[in-house]
């Protein structure tokens, strides 16, 4: 399970010049040379929000285990809900998944 928040990429800084002037390594190398971190989605992802904090996953069933594995405290049950978003075209769409079927998933 990734959580996209914690997959950002490091911007290392490095001398470039005599006069000490830095430089973003990101900047300094080709696309093909990154190193991309991040949670690579195919055209859906989800929003788990807790009433507390937010946490996004590839699928689904990620941010229903990740609901499992939090905390009671940690969740407000008035404001949580999983969030669909379909990042498909220019506009993108948000659905909540409706309790019940987050409910037969727990189970």
């Amino acid at each position: 399970m990734r959580n996209i928040l914690t997959d950002q990429p490091v911007h290392t800084s490095v001398s470039t010049d005599e006069k000490g002037e830095s430089e973003s390594l990101m900047e300094n190398k080709t696309c093909s040379e990154q190193i991309i971190k991040g949670l690579k989605i195919e055209s859906l992802l989800f929003c788990l929000d807790t009433g507390k904090e937010k946490y996004l996953f590839a699928t689904e069933d990620e941010a229903i285990e990740q609901l499992k594995k939090l905390d009671k405290g940690s969740i407000n049950p008035d404001n949580s809900q999983i969030v669909q978003v379909n990042t498909t075209g220019n506009v993108w769409k948000l659905t909540q998944v409706p309790w019940s079927h987050i409910a037969v998933k727990l189970l």
